[in-house]
């Protein structure tokens, strides 16, 4: 999921192991304001077609997966496999433009995490460029069908921050993993809850460069949150 111009670490490889495996389990088969862009304008598609919805759905609510309305801070309850979005998780890269990653954010490198993977969740990351020493910056955006309260809970995460700010009324929390603090590598992770689930912005800092990745989640999260779904509209599989 963690993903450099040096290529995936071995935690890396194991972590997305875990988290296909559990996806199988589940399911068998730019602005650098806090406010940003109306994300109506970041859908993948402008013009996608009308999904099957279960009898009774409601009209613009959660469960409503063809509805337009603009779902920013509406947090979901559903359980990976109740939550109507499980399947319809599309490629993040697709929202995050050039003007956004490579002007804003100064990454230089951008690729898909999960090639055909739709389930549960996908992933893009982004690499900055590399120093003398090959210190480096490097993002990785998720967005998943893990509820916030799901992701938050798990006894593992050491928690730095709650409620951290992210955009309109949008906060998160922040945190770390067992193996995000080693030598060379270190990372921290900023979660936040969407009508679909959650989304993730994870800072690594590599070999010495000189930034706490804490800060840069934070610094990062406020101009990434506003341009990831936030109409049920917008959640598809798409190519990217």
């Amino acid at each position: 999921m963690r993903t450099s111009a040096h290529g995936p670490s071995r935690r890396t490889t194991a972590v997305a192991s875990a988290v296909l495996a559990a996806a199988l389990v589940a399911v068998v088969g730019c602005s650098s304001s806090a406010e940003g862009p109306d994300p109506q304008a970041a859908s993948s598609s402008s013009n996608p077609a009308a999904l099957p919805t279960p009898a009774g759905t409601v009209p613009d609510s959660i469960q409503d997966i063809n509805s337009t309305k603009d779902m920013t801070g509406v947090v979901t309850t559903y359980s990976n496999d109740e939550n109507p979005y499980l399947k319809l998780i599309p490629y993040v890269c697709t929202f995050l433009p050039d003007s956004l990653t490579k002007q804003v954010l100064g990454m230089e490198t951008k690729q898909t995490g999960f090639g055909g993977q739709h389930t549960l969740l996908q992933t893009c990351s982004m690499a900055g460029p590399s120093g003398p020493n090959y210190e480096q910056i490097g993002i990785t955006v998720t967005v998943q069908a893990t509820s916030y309260a799901e992701d938050t809970a798990s006894p593992k995460h050491t928690n730095i921050a709650r409620a951290v700010p992210i955009w309109r009324d949008v906060t998160g929390s922040l945190y770390q993993n067992p193996g995000d603090v080693s030598e060379d590598l270190v990372y921290c992770n900023l979660s936040w809850g969407t009508f679909y689930g959650s989304a993730v912005v994870t800072v690594y800092t590599r070999d010495g460069y000189r930034a706490d990745p804490c800060d840069k989640a934070k610094e990062f999260a406020p101009k990434i949150a506003p341009l990831l779904p936030s109409r049920p509209v917008q959640m598809r599989p798409t190519e990217g």
